[in-house]
């Protein structure tokens, strides 16, 4: 008998299943204590274990049940990005070089996966602008070993393409919430880049320009995160301090004697504290040569027309810190974010986005002052 996923949107979840859903990680002991405290009820310990019995006895109201769904939500769709350069060698603008009859669904071709993307999603023109092309699409994932809470999960993603004509190329940015939606984007920039280079748009000679972990040195790849972090120059974001930092060292050198400590020892060395740019691994530029830095996480405060706060932003190489691979792309992601005052007429995830927006323009100018390939 086929086992068929629970539409979470269609009821209210009592008993058991209400148990199955407040016992999974994405909701948290604060979620469920606010529900309790809205009802003015309170408890001696706010764990789980004792905030889950008295739920479970109740019947959850709507608004209440929305709360524990947005709290999925927040936390599983937090947004990623990545940024790839390709040379443009037409006048045409980028949507009247889009084929008439594309297929983005027949492109990522996903009949045989547990995931679909929904609807029918197609490129539109940002702000009316005709070389700045945004595609918005979201990928349902149907897991049916799981229980009926997690059953079936959607993420939302995008590819963005925007023509800089003075000069000569196309920035592509990938935002993605997970590895469905950032293989979705992927299939989708390489199907795009092969019929422009069908249509001479782009030159069958040019390849995609990546930020990867390879394309620079031990040193410059330091250098290139503290002109993001330390040293930047954005009119928006502050450099508070590094807060986090993940690094190995280059086994392959013969490391100093202020480093022999880590020789044949340290594979990965994850460090968290307070201004982390002030150790040693960052602040003396003799140790940069025997360093893999392949994460950082940046406290900024920022200023957008007057809507002050702060966040924490991670600029890493995740595909590094799982493989070790070399052509690991950059990846740029909010971790979290706080307010000076209460947002009025934006949200959270508008926020979000102009900071991203901000840290890719950054991203994108810089790294060709430090990639030695």
């Amino acid at each position: 008998m086929n086992k068929e996923p629970v539409d979470i949107s269609r009821f209210l979840p009592i008993g058991e299943m209400l148990r199955g859903l407040m016992e999974q990680p994405f909701i948290q002991k604060a979620d469920l204590k606010t529900i309790l405290r809205s009802r003015g009820v309170f408890t001696c310990n706010t764990e789980k274990s004792d905030s889950i019995p008295v739920l479970m006895a109740t019947i959850l109201s709507p608004s209440e049940f929305d709360v524990l769904r947005e709290s999925q939500n927040s936390r599983e769709d937090n947004p990623k990005r990545i940024t790839q350069v390709v040379a443009w060698d037409s006048d045409e603008t980028l949507l009247d070089s889009l084929p008439d009859d594309i297929d983005f669904k027949k492109i990522v071709d996903m009949e045989f996966s547990s995931c679909k993307v929904d609807g029918a999603p197609e490129f539109v023109p940002v702000d009316g602008n005709p070389d700045h092309l945004r595609l918005e699409f979201d990928v349902e994932r149907t897991n049916l070993t799981k229980s009926w809470a997690s059953t079936k999960s959607t993420f939302p993603g995008s590819l963005e393409l925007k023509r800089i004509k003075d000069k000569g190329e196309v920035k592509v940015v990938v935002t993605h919430t997970a590895n469905e939606t950032k293989q979705v984007a992927s299939k989708a920039t390489s199907s795009l880049v092969n019929t422009f280079k069908e249509s001479g748009h782009i030159s069958k000679a040019k390849d995609i320009e990546r930020i990867t972990f390879g394309r620079f040195s031990n040193a410059s790849r330091i250098e290139y995160f503290l002109e993001l972090s330390v040293e930047t120059t954005s009119n928006i974001l502050s450099f508070e301090e590094i807060v986090d930092l993940e690094l190995s060292p280059d086994q392959e050198a013969e490391l100093p004697a202020n480093m022999d400590w880590m020789s044949n020892r340290i594979d990965d060395l994850k460090l968290n504290g307070k201004s982390l740019h002030e150790t040693f691994f960052v602040n003396e530029k003799s140790s940069h040569e025997y360093i893999f830095l392949y994460r950082v996480d940046v406290r900024y405060s920022f200023d957008i027309s007057g809507l002050e706060g702060s966040c924490v932003v991670s600029i890493s190489f995740p595909e590094y810190i799982k493989s070790k691979s070399d052509k690991s792309e950059l990846e740029i992601s909010i971790k979290s974010m706080s307010f000076a005052d209460r947002l009025r007429g934006i949200t959270k995830n508008e926020v979000k986005e102009m900071l991203l927006d901000e840290l890719e323009t950054q991203k994108i100018e810089k790294y060709r002052n430090y990639i030695v390939d």
